[in-house]
Parts: C-alpha cells; sequence; structure tokens
C-alpha cells in the first residue's frame, strides 16, 4: 500500500454562490454533473468531491498545491458508487447530515 487519506467536511460552510470556487474544485466533467443537481444535492456533491480530493492528496503525500483539484475527478459507475481518475486508488464517500468524510486508499 502506498498511503491512506481521509477528509471531513461540513457541508454548511460550502457558499453554492461561489462559482469561482467551484469551477476550482470541480473538473469539467463532474461540474457538468453538478449543474443539473437542485441545492441541496449540490452541496452534497460538492463537499464529497472537495473531501474526496483532499483524502486523495493527502494518501499521495501531496500538500495542496501538490496537484490541482480539477486533475483529480471523481465519478460514479454505472451503480452509483464513486471512483477516482487514478486505476490504484480506491475510495469511498459518506454523508451524515451536515458532514460528509471521504476515504482514499493507494495501492
Amino acid at each position: 500500500m502506498k498511503g491512506i487519506g481521509v477528509d471531513l467536511v461540513d457541508l454548511r460552510r460550502l457558499d453554492l454562490e461561489n462559482e469561482t470556487f467551484i469551477k476550482h474544485v470541480l473538473s469539467n466533467r463532474e461540474y457538468a454533473c453538478f449543474i443539473k443537481m437542485n441545492d441541496a444535492r449540490k452541496r452534497e456533491y460538492l463537499g464529497g468531491r472537495f473531501a474526496a480530493k483532499e483524502a486523495y492528496l493527502k494518501a499521495n503525500g501531496l500538500g495542496l498545491g501538490g496537484m490541482r483539484f480539477r486533475e483529480i475527478e471523481v465519478l460514479n459507475d454505472q451503480s452509483g458508487a464513486p471512483y477516482l481518475n487514478d486505476p490504484h486508488a480506491k475510495i469511498s464517500i459518506s454523508h451524515e447530515k451536515d458532514y460528509v468524510v471521504a476515504f482514499v486508499v493507494i495501492e
């Protein structure tokens, strides 16, 4: 195993009006999914992607400047399970009321 990473996000802190931040976090494909959602789902989705990308950077031993968030992509397979655009990484994202947690393992 190369590394593990975890991150927790308080969804109440996310500003859905800050388009600059949203486009900083989400890739083009993630953003295309995001804009089709209602506000409650947008907040969960954005928070989940942010937590996932932070966890991925931690698992790789990189700081925030180690990679651009938009280079890390979290999509969902046909069953709805999230996956990263790194074939060596496994991810789990969980939501509970105002919080989301993401856990990444890199093999």
